[in-house]
Protein backbone atom coordinates (compact mmCIF):
# COMPACT_ATOMS: atom_id res chain seq x y z
CA UNK A 1 0.00 0.00 0.00
CA UNK A 2 2.90 2.49 0.72
CA UNK A 3 4.89 1.63 -2.54
CA UNK A 4 1.21 2.18 -4.20
CA UNK A 5 0.76 5.97 -2.37
CA UNK A 6 4.91 6.69 -3.46
CA UNK A 7 3.72 5.84 -7.37
CA UNK A 8 0.63 7.63 -7.14
CA UNK A 9 2.77 10.63 -5.45
CA UNK A 10 5.41 10.42 -8.27
CA UNK A 11 2.71 10.37 -11.26
CA UNK A 12 1.22 13.59 -9.09
CA UNK A 13 3.82 15.37 -9.01
CA UNK A 14 5.44 14.75 -12.56
CA UNK A 15 1.63 16.01 -13.49
CA UNK A 16 1.68 19.10 -11.85
CA UNK A 17 4.97 19.64 -13.64
CA UNK A 18 3.80 19.23 -16.82
CA UNK A 19 1.32 21.13 -16.00
CA UNK A 20 3.35 23.85 -14.54
CA UNK A 21 5.22 24.23 -17.62
CA UNK A 22 2.44 24.56 -20.04
CA UNK A 23 1.62 27.55 -17.91
CA UNK A 24 4.91 28.72 -17.81
CA UNK A 25 5.01 28.30 -21.70
CA UNK A 26 1.68 30.50 -22.18
CA UNK A 27 2.71 33.08 -19.97
CA UNK A 28 5.98 33.82 -21.39
CA UNK A 29 6.30 37.26 -23.07
CA UNK A 30 4.46 37.61 -26.67
CA UNK A 31 4.80 40.71 -28.76
CA UNK A 32 3.27 41.92 -32.10
CA UNK A 33 6.07 43.56 -32.86
CA UNK A 34 9.79 42.10 -33.27
CA UNK A 35 11.30 41.34 -29.44
CA UNK A 36 14.77 43.03 -29.38
CA UNK A 37 15.25 42.74 -26.12
CA UNK A 38 18.64 40.21 -26.17
CA UNK A 39 20.11 42.81 -28.82
CA UNK A 40 21.75 45.70 -26.62
CA UNK A 41 19.65 48.54 -28.86
CA UNK A 42 19.62 51.64 -27.95
CA UNK A 43 21.17 53.15 -24.72
CA UNK A 44 22.25 56.93 -23.98
CA UNK A 45 20.71 59.49 -25.19
CA UNK A 46 21.08 63.09 -25.19
CA UNK A 47 19.37 65.55 -27.61
CA UNK A 48 17.46 68.95 -27.27
CA UNK A 49 13.82 68.68 -27.20
CA UNK A 50 11.46 71.26 -29.24
CA UNK A 51 10.88 73.36 -25.86
CA UNK A 52 15.03 73.62 -25.42
CA UNK A 53 15.01 71.53 -22.65
CA UNK A 54 18.22 68.62 -22.94
CA UNK A 55 16.96 65.35 -22.67
CA UNK A 56 18.37 61.68 -21.72
CA UNK A 57 16.08 58.76 -21.90
CA UNK A 58 16.30 58.65 -18.01
CA UNK A 59 13.83 61.34 -17.94
CA UNK A 60 11.28 59.37 -18.90
CA UNK A 61 11.97 56.45 -16.40
CA UNK A 62 8.81 54.50 -15.17
CA UNK A 63 7.04 55.38 -18.61
CA UNK A 64 7.49 53.49 -21.69
CA UNK A 65 8.81 54.92 -24.45
CA UNK A 66 8.15 54.94 -28.28
CA UNK A 67 10.93 56.40 -30.45
CA UNK A 68 11.06 57.10 -34.21
CA UNK A 69 13.48 58.86 -36.60
CA UNK A 70 12.34 60.89 -39.21
CA UNK A 71 12.50 64.95 -40.50
CA UNK A 72 9.67 67.54 -41.01
CA UNK A 73 9.79 67.63 -45.18
CA UNK A 74 9.40 64.26 -45.10
CA UNK A 75 6.23 63.57 -47.17
CA UNK A 76 4.66 60.14 -46.40
CA UNK A 77 6.35 57.86 -43.63
CA UNK A 78 7.28 60.84 -41.03
CA UNK A 79 3.65 62.17 -41.02
CA UNK A 80 1.84 58.49 -41.54
CA UNK A 81 3.95 57.34 -38.21
CA UNK A 82 2.93 60.63 -35.98
CA UNK A 83 -0.67 59.98 -36.62
CA UNK A 84 -0.07 56.45 -36.04
CA UNK A 85 1.10 57.19 -32.55
CA UNK A 86 -1.60 59.93 -32.46
CA UNK A 87 -4.14 57.21 -32.63
CA UNK A 88 -1.94 54.74 -30.20
CA UNK A 89 -2.43 57.20 -27.77
CA UNK A 90 -5.91 57.39 -28.28
CA UNK A 91 -6.51 53.91 -27.91
CA UNK A 92 -4.20 53.93 -24.94
CA UNK A 93 -7.14 55.61 -23.17
CA UNK A 94 -6.09 56.14 -19.60
CA UNK A 95 -2.85 54.15 -19.79
CA UNK A 96 -1.43 56.92 -22.08
CA UNK A 97 -0.34 58.86 -19.29
CA UNK A 98 2.31 56.49 -18.81
CA UNK A 99 3.50 56.96 -22.63
CA UNK A 100 6.20 59.36 -23.72
CA UNK A 101 6.53 59.68 -27.91
CA UNK A 102 9.66 60.55 -28.98
CA UNK A 103 10.77 62.12 -32.65
CA UNK A 104 14.73 62.60 -33.42
CA UNK A 105 14.90 64.37 -36.38
CA UNK A 106 18.11 63.51 -38.48
CA UNK A 107 17.85 66.84 -40.76
CA UNK A 108 19.01 68.69 -38.09
CA UNK A 109 20.07 71.92 -40.08
CA UNK A 110 16.90 72.30 -41.15
CA UNK A 111 14.37 71.61 -38.55
CA UNK A 112 15.20 74.24 -36.42
CA UNK A 113 13.86 73.96 -32.42
CA UNK A 114 10.97 76.44 -33.72
CA UNK A 115 10.15 74.28 -37.24
CA UNK A 116 9.86 71.15 -34.58
CA UNK A 117 7.80 73.12 -31.89
CA UNK A 118 5.23 73.84 -34.81
CA UNK A 119 5.73 70.36 -36.06
CA UNK A 120 5.19 67.74 -33.70
CA UNK A 121 2.61 69.22 -31.20
CA UNK A 122 0.29 69.46 -34.16
CA UNK A 123 -0.15 65.65 -34.06
CA UNK A 124 -0.11 65.41 -29.87
CA UNK A 125 0.36 67.90 -27.57
CA UNK A 126 2.56 65.62 -26.01
CA UNK A 127 4.99 64.39 -27.93
CA UNK A 128 8.61 65.29 -27.78
CA UNK A 129 10.47 66.30 -31.08
CA UNK A 130 14.67 66.33 -30.33
CA UNK A 131 17.38 67.06 -32.01
CA UNK A 132 20.98 67.39 -32.05
CA UNK A 133 24.10 68.37 -33.44
CA UNK A 134 25.18 65.95 -37.12
CA UNK A 135 27.23 63.89 -34.74
CA UNK A 136 25.24 63.60 -31.77
CA UNK A 137 21.88 62.84 -34.29
CA UNK A 138 24.73 60.16 -35.92
CA UNK A 139 25.57 58.78 -32.50
CA UNK A 140 21.66 58.00 -31.58
CA UNK A 141 21.06 56.76 -35.07
CA UNK A 142 23.90 54.48 -34.54
CA UNK A 143 22.53 53.37 -31.63
CA UNK A 144 19.77 52.55 -32.37
CA UNK A 145 20.79 50.85 -35.76
CA UNK A 146 18.52 53.62 -37.78
CA UNK A 147 19.92 54.51 -41.23
CA UNK A 148 20.10 57.47 -43.04
CA UNK A 149 21.47 59.28 -45.89
CA UNK A 150 20.92 63.04 -46.87
CA UNK A 151 20.89 63.46 -50.77
CA UNK A 152 20.29 66.23 -53.49
CA UNK A 153 17.46 64.92 -56.25
CA UNK A 154 17.50 67.89 -58.98
CA UNK A 155 16.35 71.33 -56.67
CA UNK A 156 15.36 68.94 -53.84
CA UNK A 157 17.08 67.39 -50.47
CA UNK A 158 15.62 64.50 -49.54
CA UNK A 159 16.04 62.46 -46.29
CA UNK A 160 16.60 58.63 -47.66
CA UNK A 161 15.87 57.04 -43.68
CA UNK A 162 14.37 53.55 -42.03
CA UNK A 163 11.00 53.68 -41.37
CA UNK A 164 11.04 51.86 -37.97
CA UNK A 165 11.05 53.03 -34.52
CA UNK A 166 11.25 50.99 -30.69
CA UNK A 167 9.02 50.90 -27.79
CA UNK A 168 11.57 51.13 -24.83
CA UNK A 169 9.97 49.56 -21.55
CA UNK A 170 9.88 52.06 -18.25
CA UNK A 171 13.81 50.89 -17.04
CA UNK A 172 14.83 52.42 -20.30
CA UNK A 173 15.36 49.22 -21.78
CA UNK A 174 14.59 48.58 -25.55
CA UNK A 175 12.73 45.82 -26.28
CA UNK A 176 10.63 46.36 -29.55
CA UNK A 177 11.24 47.06 -33.12
CA UNK A 178 8.07 48.79 -34.21
CA UNK A 179 7.21 48.28 -38.24
CA UNK A 180 6.16 51.28 -40.48
CA UNK A 181 3.27 48.83 -41.24
CA UNK A 182 2.08 47.36 -37.82
CA UNK A 183 -1.27 49.11 -36.85
CA UNK A 184 -1.93 51.48 -33.85
CA UNK A 185 -4.30 48.27 -31.83
CA UNK A 186 -0.72 46.13 -32.14
CA UNK A 187 1.47 48.93 -31.11
CA UNK A 188 -1.17 49.54 -28.03
CA UNK A 189 -0.98 46.15 -27.33
CA UNK A 190 2.38 45.75 -26.93
CA UNK A 191 2.83 49.05 -25.11
CA UNK A 192 0.55 47.53 -22.57
CA UNK A 193 2.20 44.29 -22.16
CA UNK A 194 5.91 46.25 -21.67
CA UNK A 195 3.35 48.03 -18.91
CA UNK A 196 2.29 44.94 -17.17
CA UNK A 197 5.85 44.12 -16.54
CA UNK A 198 6.39 41.68 -19.20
Amino acid sequence: MHIMSSRWLRRLLLAAGFVLALSWDASAVAFNGKDVSAQNIGGALSLTDHHGQRRTLADFRGKAVLIFFGYTHCPDVCPTTLMQMAEVVRVLGADAAKVQVLWVTVDPERDTQELLGNYIPAFNSAFLGLRGTDQETKAVADAFKVRYDIVQYKDEILVDHSSFGYLIDPKGRTRVKIDYDMSAAKIAQDVRTILRGG
